[in-house]
């Protein structure tokens, strides 16, 4: 049904609109008889509420006739002008072991492992050229470095930069690296001080956390060196160190509050504000995370605070720490704009262009959508430098949902999906997989309408989403 109802307290009922994008208030008599509607039930009486909201022109069926995302008509001209971003794979090897990295031969994702291939130099300048030509109508470039461990090519890193600087001109340029930060020492750090670079960090948190998953490949922990690097670049390189940022995966396992509460105090490396916290990734895996009701009590009590921060309730510590959520809160905003009518020919959100914002080339000069992407699935492949886009790829990769067309057609979180390519790749399949893709909708939806109830919410304590309010 194009139509969900909810409820955010006991004597508060609404109805989500997907035709018109839109959230109604409702009495609970209307909200039971739609309740009864969307779980399968079509008594008279239920189908006599639901006809009297689509003579007011609301919950009416769904219009949508083809599934086609609006992007694929303009798909060659974007590709061929609007890049504006890439992302090297400078190695597919590495010095650590990660428990839980896909890389790593664990029992979590079985579909890749570590390689002793690193790029090129002529892969690398192939690149930039690549990125220059494709990028004509974009006044703002950025380069990042992958891996693997990007650090174990640092020279090719910094050759990489200076050559972008060398090619491009009349454009603001940026760059970014994702590291595990065991490789990040004075000679690197002097020679990347003054580029426009941005470096994010794998940090689990307090010495026993992060040396848990985070070891080296004859299982000794990784903290002490990472640790030992950051305060070397604190304590000598202030301006760069203010560029650095931290990513924290949270195991099954892991203790939220612990790793939280560690970041919140410092420990001399980092605060809150730097810091983005993330669960084991869904995609490329068959296994399910269960992660245990401490873990979802503690993490709900810090977003319950970036909602309390929001409203003015809560002052005892910045907005800043609370970024994340507070990203979160607004989308919510921007994913539920109020439409007239859902056109006849769409595509459900989630998806972006792939390779436009964030163009994947892998050691071999394969082009992707992502690096969030399985470089051996044969599906995401969408090109090379050589060659450049194989549009027609890039035109089925982009078209996620027409794969399940008839359910996305009728479903009620249309507006409001964030199923992305990587999601619904199952890495082994030259298509997609309809199966596949509609195993991941449950969790997509539960997702949704939770957001549903969220904005909602803020809504009801009138709550008015102006970004300008809130200095992150």
């Amino acid at each position: 049904m194009p139509f969900i109802p909810f409820q955010t307290r006991a004597n508060l009922h609404y109805v989500y609109d997907m035709n018109r994008n839109s959230i109604y208030k409702i009495k609970q008599n209307q909200y039971e008889a739609l309740s009864h509607i969307s779980e399968g039930s079509y008594e008279e009486a239920d189908v006599n509420v639901l006809k009297d909201f689509q003579k007011r022109g609301l919950l009416a069926e769904s219009p949508i006739l083809q599934i086609e995302h609006p992007a694929s008509q303009m798909l060659e001209y974007q590709l061929e002008r609007c890049v504006n971003s890439i992302t090297f794979q400078m190695s597919q090897n590495c010095n650590l072991r990660c428990g839980y990295c896909p890389y790593s031969s664990n029992e979590i994702y079985n579909n890749r492992s570590h390689s002793a291939l690193n790029i090129t130099w002529d892969t690398l300048q192939q690149g930039i050229d690549f990125l220059v030509a494709h990028s004509k109508d974009v006044d703002h470039l950025h380069v990042a470095f992958y891996g693997g461990e990007p650090l174990i090519e640092k020279k090719l890193i910094i050759d990489t930069m200076k050559y972008t600087q060398e090619k491009v001109s009349g454009k603001e340029i940026s760059f970014g690296m994702t590291t595990n930060g065991t490789l990040l020492d004075d000679s690197f750090a002097r020679e990347v001080r003054d580029f426009n670079i941005s470096i994010m960090i794998s940090l689990d948190g307090p010495k026993d956390v992060h040396n848990e998953n985070r070891t080296f490949v004859n299982g000794r922990g990784s903290y002490e060196i990472v640790y030992r690097n950051v305060v070397h670049i604190r304590d000598n390189y202030p301006d760069l160190y203010q560029k650095l940022k931290f990513n924290t995966v949270i195991s099954p396992d892991g203790k939220f509050e612990e790793i939280f509460d560690y970041f919140r105090a410092g420990e001399g490396v980092s605060d809150l504000s730097k810091v983005n916290f993330n669960t084991l990734s869904m995609n490329y895996t068959e296994t399910e995370f269960v992660y245990g009701e401490a873990y979802f009590e503690e993490r709900n009590y810090e977003a319950l605070k970036a909602y309390l921060l929001l409203l003015g309730k809560v002052k005892e510590e910045p907005v800043a720490y609370h970024k994340r959520d507070i990203e979160t809160i607004y989308s919510y905003k921007e994913f539920l704009s109020p439409i007239n009518e859902t056109p006849k020919i769409a595509h459900p959100s989630g998806t972006c262009i792939p390779g436009l914002k964030k163009l994947f080339v892998d050691v071999n000069g394969n082009l992707f959508p992502c690096e969030r992407i399985d470089e051996n699935s044969s599906l995401m492949k969408m090109g090379n430098l050589q060659d450049g886009f194989d549009i027609k790829k890039v035109r089925e990769i982009l078209n996620v949902g027409a794969v399940t067309e008839q359910h996305c057609k009728e479903c009620w979180a249309f507006h409001c999906c964030s199923i992305c390519p990587a999601a619904a790749d199952n890495g082994k399949d030259e298509h997609y997989s309809e199966s596949y893709k509609l195993s991941k909708c449950n969790r997509v939806k539960a997702s949704a309408l939770e957001n549903l109830k969220n904005f909602t919410m803020m809504r009801e304590f009138k709550y008015q989403f102006k970004r300008e309010d809130i200095s992150l």
